[in-house]
């Protein structure tokens, strides 16, 4: 088997040959800023391929969202993976992604052994980057060999795969070699956690004041009042209303699943490639409202020597505060194109397992709360609060659309493990 095109690549990223040769894995953080030569860099696709590519990049589910700033960031990535040409409309967009920050690993040979698996992700510490910032892993193998229930993963970054030879020894139990996953947490804008905030309950309110008995005497003409009477002071206070509870909090978008080419000069066994962009986060119960509070009990009132005293009003009981509404699911994570490049003929040695992403599960609205009990005698009851309304699932996003030797394929041909 030829090297030549191992060598070239390392040269390429800046790799030196002679610690490859002596088997070290060299891995380098770069940055690149000149657009014409990052196709170069990323793609192995010969120049016809890319050509190729132009034909069937835009398919429905990416064309749904050109007019999106998902828009932008799709025609960059045919700028870089299919020779498209730069659109006006995006140099500024374009511009502010750069440079991009590369991560880049070469090595002659790699054993990934049984049941381990190799992330080559890289995350934004490694720059100081904001969350939201797309990343890029390159990687440049000679000889790879995937052993029982081993496998490679990227999470979340533009990546790119050459190698030479590739040796799969496939186990029972084992779900993919090669995995296309979204970033492990969101990068939706709001900056929240994936997963929303339950809501808060309410307070319950405060129970009314009972009314103050009289004070009074007997003599020979009847009761007198020791104390002075206020007026209302045998009536009963209304209890105070309970707080509505908060609404649960919304989950976010899941991570997306980005662009990746796969290439693969030589094959040896089955070849199982999952990809998948990330769940939505589940929106979280709504607050329970707080419980009204009971009214105050009146007091009696007196038939005195010089007059009469009627009974109090007893305290209404306050009403009970609102539940809070549930949040929304976040939406499942948008996918990007898929390329798989393997010798002619061995098509039918790749399996390929591409599932739309999931959409978050809806909070469900607080619990009301209850009115409180009127005072005795003849106090009101306060007024339940209302249930707060449940949250809305989260939508489903299309599964990446994978390009075999720059063929589509078509959902029915994805087969389910």
């Amino acid at each position: 088997m030829s090297w030549t095109e191992f060598y070239k690549k390392a040269r390429v990223l800046g790799h030196a040959v002679d610690r490859l040769n002596e088997g070290e894995e060299v891995v380098s953080y770069t940055t690149l800023a000149d657009l014409e030569k990052i196709p170069s860099i990323l793609s192995s696709a010969t120049k016809e391929e890319r050509k190729i590519r132009q034909q069937t990049f835009f398919h429905p589910a990416l064309l749904a969202r050109q007019r999106l700033g998902q828009g932008r960031h799709d025609r960059g990535e045919a700028v870089m993976f299919a020779d498209a040409r730069p659109e006006e409309r995006d140099a500024e967009g374009i511009g502010i992604h750069l440079p991009l920050h590369l991560k880049s690993i070469s090595v002659k040979e790699k054993i990934i052994k049984a049941g381990e698996e190799w992330d080559v992700s890289v995350r934004r510490e490694q720059w100081g980057l904001d969350p939201v910032v797309e990343l890029y892993t390159v990687v440049n193998i000679g000889r790879l060999v995937i052993e029982p229930e081993a496998k490679v993963v990227v999470k979340g970054n533009v990546f790119a795969l050459l190698c030479q030879e590739l040796v799969v020894q496939s186990g029972e139990n084992t779900d993919f070699h090669i995995g296309i996953l979204p970033t492990p947490f969101s990068i939706d804008f709001k900056r929240a956690p994936l997963n929303g905030r339950r809501g808060v309950d309410g307070e319950s309110g405060v129970p009314g004041r009972p009314g103050y008995p009289l004070q009074v005497m007997s003599s020979i003409l009847g009761y007198r009042l020791m104390v002075p009477f206020r007026e209302g002071q045998l009536d009963g206070t209304d209890g105070t209303d309970g707080k509505d509870g908060t609404d649960g909090g919304c989950g976010q978008n899941g991570g997306a699943c980005k662009i990746a080419e796969i290439t693969i000069r030589h094959l040896e066994g089955r070849l199982i490639v999952f990809a998948q962009a990330g769940k939505g986060g589940d929106g979280m119960k709504g607050g329970n409202g707080g419980h009204g509070g009971d009214g105050g009990n009146a007091e009696k009132g007196c038939k005195l020597s010089h007059g009469f005293i009627p009974d109090g009003k007893a305290g209404d009981g306050g009403c009970g505060g609102c539940g809070g509404h549930g949040g929304h699911g976040g939406n499942g994570g948008i996918s990007s194109n898929i390329y798989i490049g393997i010798p002619e003929g061995c098509e039918g040695n790749v399996l390929c397992r591409v599932l739309p992403s999931e959409g978050g599960k809806p909070g469900c609205g607080g619990l009301p709360g209850k009115g409180g009990t009127g005072g005795l005698p003849d106090g009101e009851n306060g007024i339940d609060g209302l249930q707060g309304k449940n949250g809305y699932q989260g939508h489903s996003r299309p599964a990446p659309a994978l390009f075999l030797n720059n063929h589509l394929l078509k959902p029915k041909a994805y087969e389910k493990l």
